[in-house]
């Protein structure tokens, strides 16, 4: 009986010294849907010259409009992102792209080229209760736009991506009745260039910002003597403080018992994926591996880290 008894009570202690398991829940930033990741990345807002003066007034507030959306979803609403403008190229081409990344410092490189077609303008219409001469009458308009956004990161494949699309701007022009048909349609590009531009670039930088999915970060931890150790450092890494969640698992990579070692190992290596440093995790997780094959949490990371990667 006594000796029952005493089997009893080891089953117990080794049942003790087992890992326990704690999951977090997290948005997690994903690609956009132009396929870029764009995170950890920073960005320059290039706009090019025209020889048609509305053109460039909308290429500028194109490519002003689209830096705060991306700076608002990137860089939590920081003014970081700078604008560039350059005299209009013959061609765009990666030799352009490089020079841009030499001249400008960032990671990536959004050029901004849009095009105001050939104005149509509507019969003029007169205006009730004008407050002035000059807006006596109005004359609607069709603006034919046609835009492009090109793209190259630095830091991925050594190619420049081209988003591009086209749309039909109507702008209002208010006028004396007087005024010649040419002067009506370069009116009309100004109105479109002015108040249509901030409206596309937050619809083009829906392509590229962020989009969020929710995912599950599990690590080790034991129910022991050195317990408080354990949930200090999960308590770090949970408010993002990876630092110094990597300095509280590290002492236990002297454990006397290898299942310890190599559960801090598997808990660093998730760190370092949450931190995007993928090279990291895969050496961490790696080490875990070898000191204890059978971690049931290491195949479902070591998966995520591959997917990452590829």
């Amino acid at each position: 009986m006594r000796k029952l008894f005493w089997l009893a009570a080891c089953v117990l202690m080794a049942a003790s010294c087992a890992p326990e398991i704690y999951t977090h829940y997290l948005d997690v930033r994903k690609p956009s849907d132009s396929g870029l990741n764009l995170s950890r990345k920073t960005m320059a807002m290039v706009y090019m010259d025209s020889d048609v003066p509305a053109d460039t007034v909308f290429n500028r507030g194109v490519a002003s409009s689209l830096a705060r959306a991306m700076e608002e979803d990137y860089f939590d609403g920081q003014e970081v992102i700078g604008l560039y403008r350059i005299p209009k190229a013959d061609s765009l081409s990666l030799d352009l792209m490089h020079s841009l990344v030499m001249d400008t410092g960032e990671d990536v490189i959004f050029l901004i080229v849009n095009s105001l077609g050939d104005v149509q303008l509507e019969a003029r219409q007169e205006v009730r209760n004008a407050r002035s001469v000059d807006s006596a009458y109005v004359t609607p308009a069709l603006v034919p736009l046609s835009t492009s956004v090109f793209v190259y990161d630095s830091m991925g494949e050594d190619v420049v991506r081209r988003f591009s699309g086209s749309t039909l701007l109507r702008p209002a022009v208010y006028n004396n009745g007087l005024v010649p048909e040419e002067n009506l349609k370069d009116q009309a590009r100004m109105v479109a260039a002015a108040g249509e531009a901030e409206k596309m670039g937050e619809r083009i930088s829906r392509r590229f910002v962020s989009n969020w999915q929710t995912e599950s970060f599990s690590f080790y931890y034991f129910d022991d003597s050195s317990s408080e150790q354990w949930e200090l450092a999960l308590v770090n890494a949970l408010e993002g403080k990876f630092a110094a969640a990597i300095d509280g698992w590290a002492p236990f990579l002297k454990a006397d018992d290898e299942r310890k070692q190599a559960c801090a190992c598997y808990n660093m290596a998730m760190a370092f994926y949450m931190m995007e440093n993928r090279d990291l995790a895969t050496r961490w997780l790696d080490l875990a591996d070898t000191l204890y094959p059978d971690l049931a949490l290491s195949p479902g990371l070591r998966k995520r880290i591959e997917d990452q990667m590829k």
